[in-house]
């Protein structure tokens, strides 16, 4: 087979004529990779073995077994994109017809088949089935570009909640905090400065009371910090295993004391990445942070890392995946892991600010980070970050140009149809 085509995808030719199998291969294997088989089940073999490489099927009506209409329905349902073409008898026009206009053909043509017409009709199925890939990737873009802009929204709604929480809750956490530094020495000039009768009790109170004032006011600045809705400056090329190491060096304590494990791997080849360097250190505390806090003794959790091209855009991505075996409760979702008050442990001082800052962070790198559920327990994080940030905008800016120029060739092959 030569394989000096070019056009990228394959043409397979269906029909229990073996000679016209023949003359098919001798006419057209110069301009197109060809297969053919003489059964239905044969041709849905090549079909499967190929997938999306085979971008023209074309098939006899009349053939032992399955017939060309139902082999046409099979491949469809396998390959949604594919072009099918029935070849018919003047007999079955009918058949034919019907094909067409219930969506199952692209064409039908008629036995004896000239060699000029066949040509022209499979040049045009092939330049169709090209726009039919485009499409569909466009359409996939597009979902894409959809999502960013819903995370966008989501990111700016974090901020105007984290400014008003700010606003209003730190005016009254001062007063709160006036009151309990005040309290034991007014306590104690009301009763004419005889000790109370448990010191202790004043004491560990008023300790504890600062302790989560502390905890709230860190709260309110983290939430404000990460729901700061701008894009960041990605001027440091860190390595993530420099990243990870350090982390771990500061968590190494906590992670003995309460018994959780961690692993980390990565690719060999993992280059350095382009980040925002403080908010990216910022975001692996919180990961470990967010693990420690809601793991039990004797589980654990991973991080590995490797490269990857986006299936939408081709570029190159850094792809970082975090597995842990917690717990969940029965009705939550892994998508609550980024609401801001959302926590896996049920434990009322745990604030689930951490896993939303992360959210942001990934996000504002242009990149994105999404949670799933493991079964029987378990979490997987997969963060997404382009390595390269300067061709994402450029990505951005041409995908609109891209969608006009698609649609108005679906607009043009359109009126000539109707035409």
């Amino acid at each position: 087979m030569n394989q000096d085509h070019t056009h990228g995808f394959h043409i397979l030719y269906v029909d229990d004529e073996k000679m016209a199998l023949r003359y098919f291969r001798q006419i057209f294997e110069d301009e197109y990779i060809i297969h053919t088989a003489d059964n239905a089940a044969d041709g849905y073999r090549i079909l499967e073995a190929y997938g999306a490489r085979i971008g023209v099927l074309l098939t006899d009506q009349r053939m032992p077994g399955e017939s060309g209409v139902e082999l046409m329905e099979r491949a469809r349902r396998l390959n949604p994109s594919i072009v099918r073409i029935l070849v018919t008898a003047y007999t079955d026009y009918e058949t034919a017809v019907k094909a067409v206009n219930e969506g199952r053909a692209y064409r039908y043509l008629h036995k004896p088949i000239d060699p000029d017409e066949l040509g022209g009709v499979l040049r045009e199925a092939m330049a169709h089935y090209h726009e039919m890939l485009e499409r569909e990737r466009l359409l996939v873009e597009k979902a894409e570009t959809i999502r960013g802009s819903l995370m966008a929204d989501r990111v700016a709604g974090m901020g105007i909640m984290a400014e008003g929480l700010n606003h209003h809750l730190r005016n009254a956490l001062t007063v709160v905090r006036a009151f309990i530094d005040l309290a034991p020495i007014k306590l104690m000039e009301e009763i004419a400065g005889r000790a109370p009768r448990d010191t202790m009790f004043w004491v560990e109170t008023q300790n504890q009371a600062q302790a989560q004032l502390e905890r709230i006011q860190s709260l309110l600045s983290n939430l404000a910090h990460a729901s700061h809705a701008r894009k960041l400056e990605r001027d440091e090329q860190v390595r993530l295993d420099a990243v990870i190491a350090e982390q771990t060096a500061l968590f190494d304590g906590h992670m003995h004391d309460r018994n959780v494990s961690f692993r980390f791997e990565a690719q060999p080849d993992f280059p350095p990445i382009l980040v925002h360097g403080e908010r990216f250190r910022q975001l692996w505390r919180l990961i470990f942070i967010e693990e420690i806090t809601h793991l039990k003794p004797g589980e654990g959790f991973e991080v590995s890392a490797e490269l990857d091209t986006d299936p939408v855009n081709g570029q190159e991505q850094a792809v970082i995946t975090l597995t842990d075996n917690g717990g969940w409760e029965a009705n939550d979702r892994a998508a609550n892991l980024f609401d801001p008050f959302f926590t896996r442990s049920r434990k009322p001082d745990d604030f689930g600010v951490n896993m939303m800052a992360c959210f942001v962070t990934v996000h504002l790198h242009g990149g994105s980070i999404e949670a799933r559920r493991l079964e029987p327990k378990g979490l997987e994080l997969v963060m997404r970050l382009p390595l390269n940030p300067e061709e994402s905008t450029r990505q951005s800016e041409d995908f609109v140009q891209r969608t006009l120029e698609n649609e108005e060739k679906w607009r043009r092959r359109t009126e000539m149809a109707a035409a």
